[in-house]
């Protein structure tokens, strides 16, 4: 499954496809005309108030993306939970889905909570809590949300917005009409990011937009004690990922002039097995590499702690440009939403 996985995500960004490789793609391309029907139709029904939706009692802003993932939903969503707490009592709700990102919410935040069915999640606890920060939220339109927000990064324009199965959109730009506010993840990985703020503008030109990247703060080891960024100079190291935009990793280490030799990527939430881990163990040290570095969401997809290798977490931090005016932006919203 796992190389099943990392052969399909290859051959969607290979932009040199053989005959073969061509019709296997119309095909998918042809599936992801048939989605974006039913995707059409979905949010047709929900504008038309033919699907129900259930208004809370607690505010709610909604984390959302169009693709797959990747776009550091779950950063923001900790990032929010951080800023807005002083004013509210807060709750992160979550689907459920990505184990690794429930335990990094949980250990960053004080309530967190997941269920597939949201709707009824939200019925329970809105007696308990006055705003709900739903994560993973865009597509999620049951639930009414006083402040839509959603997040790209800079590989969504990497390729042609195609949708799933030919690429990884769930939606369409156009979707983005309906949202408050847009974050663009990673500027310093876009060639061109006020074109692209421009060009979005002209699809949805309600959004509020604002550019954001990830800035390098430390390493820790599994044991929490905390190095400095020139720690792991000049050493021979290995990097092991398994998030949605493992790039974005490999760039943030490339800024800090590391010797990576080895770059194990796995496809998204993959969690290693026992065999697997000793076999990665095994394979670095009998190429002598003795230091493994990770993100701090791939520490849960390690089956134990313990381990023959010197594993160290780049812990990153998230930073908006026009911090204070998007926090207002974010707040304005929640200030004049009113319930019905």
């Amino acid at each position: 499954m796992v190389r099943l996985k990392k052969w399909y995500l290859a051959f969607l960004e290979n932009d040199r496809k053989n005959f073969f490789e061509l019709i296997l793609y119309f095909l998918l391309y042809f599936l992801s005309l048939i989605y974006g029907v039913g995707v059409f139709f979905r949010n047709l029904f929900y504008e038309i108030k033919m699907a129900s939706v259930f208004f809370s009692k607690a505010k709610v802003v909604s984390i959302g993306n169009l693709s797959w993932s990747g776009s550091g939903k779950t950063t923001l969503a900790i990032w929010l939970y951080q800023h807005l707490s002083s004013k509210y009592k807060a709750a992160i709700l979550r689907r459920g889905y990505g184990q690794d990102e429930g335990k990094l919410l949980k250990e960053k935040t004080n309530d967190v909570f997941a269920a597939v069915k949201r709707v009824e999640l939200a019925q329970r606890l809105e007696n308990s809590f006055d705003l709900f920060i739903l994560d993973d939220g865009f597509q999620h339109r049951r639930l009414a949300r006083d402040v839509d927000i959603v997040m790209m990064s800079a590989k969504d324009f990497c390729n042609k917005l195609r949708l799933i199965p030919a690429y990884s959109f769930r939606e369409p730009l156009n979707s983005l009409r309906r949202a408050d506010i847009l974050l663009l993840n990673y500027k310093n990985e876009m060639k061109d990011a006020e074109d692209i703020k421009s060009s979005i503008l002209k699809v949805a030109p309600q959004l509020k937009i604002y550019f954001s990247h990830y800035k390098n703060k430390c390493f820790r080891d599994l044991k929490g004690n905390k190095f400095e960024n020139d720690f792991l100079s000049g050493r021979r190291l290995a990097a092991f990922t398994a998030i949605g935009y493992p790039q974005g990793f490999l760039n943030k280490l490339a800024e800090l002039n590391l010797d990576i030799v080895e770059k194990i990527v796995y496809p998204d939430h993959h969690e290693l097995t026992i065999n697997e881990f000793h076999r990665l163990e095994d394979d670095l040290i009998s190429k002598g590499i003795n230091d493994l570095v990770i993100t701090h969401k791939d520490k849960y997809h390690f089956p134990c702690l313990e381990s023959k290798l010197n594993i160290f977490v780049l812990e990153v931090e998230l930073e908006i440009e026009n911090q204070d005016e998007f926090v207002k932006s974010v707040e304005e919203g929640l200030a004049k939403a009113i319930k019905k």
